[in-house]
């Protein structure tokens, strides 16, 4: 397998007569181009292409040779490319490549040649004319549009050396999906967190999960929102319209790729549609127009109006009684769903797409709109989640959910009403310069409501009006990549999104008051915020010699976070503070790549980072927040020999007493059946001395085991330590200390090292060992003052320092299986370790903790012989550790109960809520028929049960405590999914495709919700597809 492979299989386009015309007129310039040709193409490459099929032979020349190869795809159909291995000019691999093939090639540009047969061309001949069906590979590095960008990122799952997931447009448009976190229901190891109730992605890869963890791109642009939770955490929304998107790759950790972001947790890149996905090949115009509809939603019942500037005493409904039981905000929910009707689901959608492009510019356009209800839960299976209230154990309630939720009933809450356009136009100045501007604008409502406030009364489940939320981005892309530079590679982005939210994220209710301090009504519930970013991405790849490539990138963004809400106290209605705040982050990078030798590649680089971040709410308003922190004092008793003798004397007697005149037990205070052992060593209890030891912090505000007085010896030397007052942790009375919140610029910086050694053990066997450090510092959220959560004023929040290591080990294996087959497995195993992971603590500030330990194994393994195909992925946690002593002591300072490392986070963290299941899989299966004109097919997702947490529930026994105070922890059942689709193109324009998902109707939750909210039931969606 070649180090720098990345397409396997060319994209068959229709030739037409414009093209061959073209090539015949050209022809004349081809003499004056000799030169610049002859250049180019003496440029000597490390090529290393397997024997394969000749189709894809090519398009692998094509990839590592850095030029395009046009050919007709019934000249190569059935022939077999030879391998390909060695220092050679593209002119040398292709000779060698065709030879005893009857095909020949000539150039028809600088850095496009032309494959046709023998005879219709030869080396020093004039470009022959090309007809019938063209195929088109090459150039990677110029751009990968439409199908072929879907084929890539196919195939870079097993020819990068790390784990990648991706979607292509054709899935991501058959499995949407009711909300945007459906996208990844097909990626084992990959979760949305708060599924149901956000509106946005949240992704969560391998247990990582949060802002900044693993940043989301969308074409190279990111818009990122921080969406408070209550006590449930935060959620790291990522407003995105499935309607839009082309293609989508995950990056499973954290690497050095070349222009992709990602964090500690890894990212995902989303490319939007463009031009080449609406117009064909030759042709100059083309569009699509998209309708489909969907069963299994209602019409929500919203609010006719909220009661914002009344007095409550005025609006009859609410005259009496409180906001948690608002007769106008509460519906008895529809029962039903899991209909067949896809017309009755009030749930339809559409897109228009237009592309127009010449030689030199393309301009695209598309519109696209969707409307639907709130969705139905699944009817089945609802067993797990339908236990009695007794059966909760660590404040894990989810178990009780279709108590409230019933099976089959509307879920309220859950609508959704999205409108996007997206515009690109795209210049070509010179063959090897793109310059291309984008426009994306997404408005969305939807349904949302804050996760502690969903509860069932008599008067049903509460409906809260939409949220809205108003995503806009542009960005301006360069890339520069002359065919006869080794010095010029050149790739530049500058961009900008700007995020009106509306929201309910507020914490409070739409309609909240109080009789006493405030009867006047205002919305509490919605937080009205503006969240601009602006941005720049820059790379240059340097060839330093054929064995020799250098990378090096840097990128810089400007975050501006503002809110529209009014400031009314530190306390009032429950509520997030109106936020604001500016932060800024860039770094620099650079990656070599050597290929000492055929069977090696090495890869060594580094990133630098910077950011500083500035509350500008908490300067508008110092001396306002005021954060205390208490310590601990060891409480112990000393009594002396003397002081025992009488108090013992003194109890004997009374209880004597007591037993010769019984009326004095009363005056004593006695209690009747009480000893006289019992009696006489409670009294001696109560004589001994009380003392205390003040048990303070470090420098940095922690705990540590060795100061604790009762257990550190410290009472060893005491005199009269009475021996019956076990020693005893408790909270000073008063503030150990207290200090005013400052405003001031948090700043911090750091180089993060990257290596990644590959192993060729054939042509078709390899193997890799990546390290990868990386750096996440603390996020807008994390640097300002709020509720719930907030900045410490003692102590300077550290960025979280990743240390990631893979091994991977791919098997290419579709040369045994025939030559057009496509077959690969890939075998990894991660180990990530983080330290100074930003959580929030019991008294409601950020700190670091110690670390979390994350190790897994994946599987991936696709097969594909053109008539029958499948894919299947696997990922299982081994390991999901977090250590924190400090944590552990301040939770439970008394019974020594709580290890400094539990499983998957401590009581009321946040880490606790983004577990996701130990075991997941993803397995699809299909078939082409009707000479490929009907396409049936099939997936299954499997996620195991979340295991009880046996830390929890030890704490919980010792300390009897409640656990469902503040962060909940769900749990989720075993579940299978079951979906499928049938496909089928009527003619060449038109295509109709019926997909159908839960098809066993299961009542299920989704891993790492933080919502009491079951997921859709059986759905089915009907689309119709026409092309013109």
């Amino acid at each position: 397998m070649s180090p720098s492979n990345f397409s396997r299989r060319s994209l068959r386009l229709p030739a037409v007569l414009a093209v061959s015309i073209a090539l015949a007129l050209n022809a004349p310039l081809y003499a004056a181009a000799q030169s610049s040709v002859a250049s180019g193409s003496a440029q000597r490459t490390a090529f290393d292409i397997p024997a394969q099929s000749l189709d894809s032979a090519l398009t692998r020349l094509a990839d590592q040779g850095g030029v395009r190869i046009l050919f007709v795809s019934n000249d190569v159909s059935g022939l077999q490319g030879t391998a390909i291995k060695g220092q050679l000019s593209a002119a040398q691999a292709l000779d060698q490549l065709l030879a005893g093939s009857g095909l020949a090639w000539q150039w028809r540009e600088p850095g496009t040649a032309v494959v046709t047969r023998s005879g219709a061309a030869t080396a020093g001949a004039s470009t022959p004319l090309v007809t019938g069906t063209l195929s088109v590979t090459g150039q990677q590095g110029i751009e990968a549009t439409g199908a072929q960008r879907d084929l890539r990122g196919q195939d870079e799952v097993y020819d990068l050396d790390l784990s990648t997931a991706y979607l292509g447009r054709t899935e991501i448009e058959r499995y949407k999906g009711a909300t945007p976190s459906d996208l990844l229901n097909g990626v084992a190891g990959v979760f949305s967190g708060d599924a149901r109730n956000s509106g946005a992605l949240d992704v969560n890869i391998r247990g990582v999960q949060g802002p900044g963890r693993v940043p989301v791109t969308i074409d190279g642009t990111e818009q990122a929102v921080t969406a408070w939770r209550g006590y449930n955490g935060i959620g790291n929304r990522n407003y995105v319209d499935p309607n839009l998107i082309g293609g989508m790759q995950i990056f499973k950790g954290p690497s050095l790729t070349r222009n992709v972001t990602t964090g500690i947790g890894g990212g995902v890149v989303i490319k939007t549609l463009d031009v080449d996905d609406v117009v064909p090949e030759g042709e100059s115009f083309g569009g699509e127009f998209k309708i489909e509809g969907s069963s299994n939603a209602v019409a929500p019942r919203l609010p006719g109006r909220l009661y914002t500037g009344m007095n409550h005493r005025d609006v009859p409904e609410l005259a009496t009684g409180s906001p948690t039981n608002d007769p106008t905000l509460r519906v008895q929910p529809h029962t039903g769903g899991g209909g067949y009707n896809v017309f009755d689901g009030e749930d339809h959608a559409y897109r228009l797409a237009l592309g127009w492009k010449s030689d030199t510019l393309s301009l695209f356009g598309a519109y696209a709109y969707r409307d639907r209800g709130n969705y139905f839960a699944g009817k089945r299976g609802a067993g797990y989640y339908s236990q009695p209230v007794e059966n909760i154990g660590a404040g894990d309630y989810i178990i009780t959910m279709a108590n409230r939720l019933r099976p089959g009933d509307e879920v309220t809450n859950t609508s959704s009403q999205m409108e996007s356009w997206l515009f690109k136009a795209t210049w070509n100045p010179t063959p090897d310069q793109v310059l291309r501007f984008g426009y994306r604008d997404t408005l969305s409502h939807y349904g949302e409501i804050m996760p502690s406030r969903i509860n069932r009364t008599a008067l049903g489940l509460p409906q809260w009006s939409l949220s809205r939320v108003d995503s806009t981005a542009y960005n301006l892309e360069y890339k520069w990549q002359p065919q006869d530079s080794r010095w010029i590679d050149l790739y530049a982005n500058l961009w900008r999104t700007d995020t009106d939210s509306n929201a309910n994220t507020a914490g409070s209710y739409p309609n909240y008051w109080n009789a006493v301090t405030q009867p006047i009504i205002m919305n509490g519930a919605l937080d009205d915020s503006t969240n601009t970013r602006n941005g720049l991405t820059l790379s240059n790849l340097f060839r330093l010699s054929d064995t020799l490539d250098l990378t090096v990138g840097g990128d810089f963004q400007h975050e501006k976070l503002r809110s529209h809400d009014e400031y009314i106290g530190p306390s009032a209605a429950w509520r997030m503070f109106p936020r604001a705040g500016r932060r800024e982050e860039w770094n620099a990078n650079f990656n070599l790549e050597w290929r000492p030798v055929d069977f090696l590649k090495i890869n060594a680089g580094a990133r630098y980072s910077s950011y500083w971040a500035y509350d500008d709410f908490l300067a508008d308003h110092p001396n306002t927040f005021l954060a205390s922190v208490s310590g601990y004092q060891a409480t112990y008793r000393t009594m002396s020999a003397e002081e025992r003798s009488k108090a013992e004397t003194q109890a004997r007697t009374v209880y004597q007493v007591c037993t010769a005149m019984p009326f004095y037990c009363d005056l004593f205070g006695i209690p009747a059946g009480i000893s006289e052992a019992e009696y006489v060593a409670s009294k001696i209890h109560e004589a001994a001395k009380s003392n205390t030891i003040q048990w303070l912090p470090d420098a940095e505000g922690k705990f540590h085991r060795v100061d604790n007085p009762c257990t550190n010896g410290m009472l060893n030397g005491i005199a009269d330590l009475y021996e019956g007052g076990n020693c005893s942790i408790g909270l000073t009375a008063n503030p150990i200390a207290s200090r005013y919140a400052v405003a001031k610029k948090r700043r911090d910086r750091g180089w993060a090292p990257s290596l990644t050694v590959t192993g060729f053990f054939s042509d078709y066997s390899r193997a890799y060992f990546s390290y990868n450090e990386a750096l996440r510092y603390p996020n807008m959220f994390e640097s300002v003052i709020a509720f719930g959560a907030s900045v410490s004023p003692f102590r300077d929040l550290k960025p979280e320092h990743t240390y990631s290591y893979e091994l991977g080990y791919i098997q290419e294996l579709g040369h045994l299986l025939g030559n057009d087959t496509i077959a690969d497995v890939k075998l990894s195993y991660y180990h990530r370790r983080t330290d100074d992971l930003i959580e929030r603590d019991n008294n409601f500030l950020f700190r670091n903790i110690e670390k979390q330990l994350v190790q897994g194994v994946e599987f991936q393994g696709r097969y594909d012989n053109g008539r029958f195909f499948t894919d299947l992925a696997v990922a299982h946690t081994l390991k999901n550790e977090v250590c924190d002593e400090h944590t552990s002591i301040t939770i439970d300072p008394n019974v020594n109960g709580t290890p400094t490392c539990v499983d998957q986070g401590f009581i009321g963290s946040w880490l606790l809520t983004q577990a996701s299941p130990e075991t997941s899989a993803n397995w699809s299966l299909g078939g082409r028929f009707l000479d490929k004109r009907l396409e049936l097919g099939t997936r299954v997702v499997y996620y195991q049960r979340r295991k009880p947490n046996r830390d929890l529930e030890a704490f919980a026994d010792v300390t009897n405590q409640n656990l469902a105070v503040f962060n909940v922890p769900f749990s989720w059942d075993t579940t299978w999914l079951f979906d499928a689709y049938a496909s089928y193109r009527v003619n060449d324009t038109v295509q109709l495709e019926l997909i159908g998902t839960n098809l066993s109707d299961r009542y299920y939750a989704d891993p790492a919700t933080r919502s009491l909210l079951p997921a859709p039931g059986r759905t089915l969606k009907l689309s119709v597809t026409a092309r013109f």
